[in-house]
């Protein structure tokens, strides 16, 4: 019976100490086998302690205290290195970040800089025109195709704008062309402002093989060559003596060698200021077929129809009264 509720004893113990967590197995050791008494046991609790256990549990305690600080200088250290590495990644965004703003606002620095550089100067525009070989004040010379081909030559050893070469400022213009024929004596006093440039006319509608070769979509026309290549071409609307001396400067750089003035001889030419009459083909052939159409498509409509039976109608009508008065 004894060793029955010995062993009865022991199974509470450690049902108490499973339940109770405040126990450590210091606690239960001693409770069960207690030092002062080799043939009881004891219930934790009880004051047949020895000295022994009470320093074992003063150290279990301690030991306890020392671990749980340990613990939370630990968390401690490891929240300061989250800090630490959120603070780095934070200013290695903001330096990667301020380093593409950087390179954003110098590249758009440097397009607007060469925005207006080439606004206030336009200077890839200007082209070096020969001065060392003077026309004389030659005036315009009317020019065919052939003509027109040999003056436009182009030197192999000219490689860009900035080269001295020859230049040449062309007007495609048509006889019966009005807006021609009023710029016809702008163009005419020309030779007398800049001597160092050839000026020549050729009739864009008569010698069309050049319309498509520099762009020539209307009449008239202004072309600056340079070395016998497109250089610049006149976009203003007013053809005028002051409009086209602005045009040479701006491209050339040339200054006009006397006073700007349009004179009566520049009206009677060489290119003429009067508009000439003459039968234009394209444009009746042009209005012979418009008119086809018209009347082809007219016939399939329903007025056609209509128009068509009132007609027989009226014939049939008209057919029958004369049976009649027969």
């Amino acid at each position: 019976m004894k060793m029955y509720s010995r062993v009865l004893k022991v199974v509470l113990i450690l049902l108490i100490a499973l339940f109770n967590e405040g126990l450590s197995s210091e606690d239960i050791i001693s409770s069960i086998v207690p030092t002062d008494n080799p043939f009881g046991y004891g219930i934790s609790g009880v004051e047949n302690k020895s000295p022994s256990s009470n320093n074992i549990l003063v150290s279990g305690d301690a030991k306890d205290l020392n671990s749980k600080d340990d613990r939370e200088l630990s968390i401690e250290d490891n929240d300061q290195t989250l800090e630490g590495e959120v603070v780095s990644a934070t200013d290695h965004l903001e330096e990667t970040f301020g380093t593409e703003d950087s390179l954003n606002n110098s590249s758009i620095n440097s397009s607007n800089s060469t925005d207006i550089a080439e606004e206030k100067g336009n200077i890839t525009s200007i082209v070096a025109c020969n001065t060392e070989k003077e026309n004389g004040g030659q005036p315009v010379e009317l020019v065919n195709s052939t003509r027109l081909v040999s003056i436009l030559i182009t030197e192999s050893n000219v490689t860009d704008r900035r080269t001295n070469a020859d230049c040449a400022l062309v007007l495609f213009y048509a006889r019966y062309c009005p807006f021609s024929s009023m710029a016809a004596p702008h163009f005419n006093a020309l030779p007398r402002a800049f001597p160092d440039i050839k000026l020549a006319a050729v009739d864009a509608m008569k010698y069309h093989s050049f319309n498509t070769q520099y762009g020539i979509v209307g009449v008239p026309t202004l072309m600056l060559f340079h070395n016998g290549r497109p250089a610049a071409k006149f976009n203003d609307s007013e053809y005028n003596l002051e409009a086209f001396a602005k045009f040479i400067t701006k491209y050339t750089g040339l200054q006009p060698h006397d006073k700007l003035y349009v004179t009566s001889a520049d009206f009677g030419g060489p290119v003429s200021s009067v508009p000439t009459k003459e039968t234009d083909y394209c444009l009746i052939l042009s209005w012979a077929f418009m008119f086809v159409c018209g009347l082809y498509f007219f016939s399939k409509s329903s007025w056609w129809r209509w128009i068509s039976e009132a007609i027989q109608n009226t014939w049939r009508e008209a057919e029958a009264q004369h049976e009649h008065g027969d």
